[in-house]
């Protein structure tokens, strides 16, 4: 695609679970698109980033630890690399293209196979000391349910993909011959496969799409109390990410909001770029990387 009048290529998501490992996939996905003409390679990676090494510390639903991703790009490819968390890159995008165009303050939230967010303060993305934004794994209850991260109760599994397949699971075991299980029917049970049976009318996934919103909008609330921002987006691999949650999320931030009935609720967006938007972000981050002449 073309940014700011220059070419850039924007690869395909390397998915979680992959037999390879985390550089190699990316390796590949990189190779899948390249022309040979690129300047500079972007990276956006879902986990704990330095982009002072450019190094992948640790991701819950990615393999390897301490991983030189930068280094091993550049000794790969021979050109720049920019690394950066998966949702700093989104919000950077959204930012410049997207629906945060002419904000400040925004948070990003994205809801997919976990939460995950980015943070702009002023018109910059905040990064605290590099690892910012992890709001997925805030403790909501207790003793709660076991997360990927290794510990319980966090956020991201009451409003993330696997929690609307684990109450759509739990739906169709108590009732097999459910309208849930019908619109499903011999496929995996998924959140794209829920979310999509509620796009097309199915009152049983509508209300396990709702609740998931609800616990979305919960900690949404709990956010903007701590934030304050002007604008909040909502991005993510989560099905066709719309009204189905982010109307129960809106509803719930409002209720919840500290101090609500003497202030304004953020407005709530969905991100303009879709599931591109990582990688657009990165692509932008290395162009940005590349001296002008």
């Amino acid at each position: 695609m073309r940014l700011n009048g220059t070419e850039v290529e924007t690869s395909s998501r390397v998915e979680h679970g992959s037999e390879k490992g985390t550089i190699e996939s990316v390796i590949d996905a990189i190779e899948r698109v390249s022309d040979g003409t690129e300047q500079a390679i972007g990276v956006g990676v879902a986990g704990l980033v330095s982009m002072e090494d450019r190094s992948l510390a640790w991701g819950p639903h990615l393999p390897g630890t301490s991983l030189p991703v930068g280094d091993d790009l550049q000794e790969r490819f021979g050109l720049p690399v920019v690394v950066d968390n998966d949702a700093n890159v989104a919000l950077y995008a959204e930012m410049r293209i997207g629906a945060a165009v002419g904000y400040d303050n925004v948070l990003l939230v994205t809801l997919g196979t976990g939460i995950g967010g980015a943070i702009a303060t002023e018109g910059a993305v905040y990064r605290g000391g590099g690892f910012a934004g992890e709001w997925g794994h805030m403790k909501v209850s207790r003793p709660g349910l076991l997360c990927d991260c290794g510990k319980r109760g966090c956020w991201e599994t009451l409003a993330s993909g696997p929690a609307l397949e684990r109450l759509a699971r739990e739906v169709i075991a108590a009732n097999p011959n459910s309208s849930l299980a019908r619109a499903i029917g011999d496929g995996p049970v998924t959140g794209h496969a829920v979310v999509a049976a509620a796009d097309g009318g199915d009152e049983t996934a509508r209300a396990l799409v709702a609740e998931i919103g609800r616990e979305f909008g919960q900690g949404l609330a709990d956010l903007a109390a701590i934030f304050d921002p002007d604008l909040i987006v909502v991005g993510g691999g989560l099905g066709s990410i719309g009204e189905a949650i982010v109307g129960p999320a809106r509803r719930t931030l409002t209720d919840a909001l500290h101090g609500g009935a003497y202030r304004l609720p953020p407005a709530i967006q969905v991100a303009e770029l879709g599931p591109a938007s990582g990688a657009i972000g990165a692509a932008l981050l290395a162009e940005d990387s590349v001296p002008r002449g």
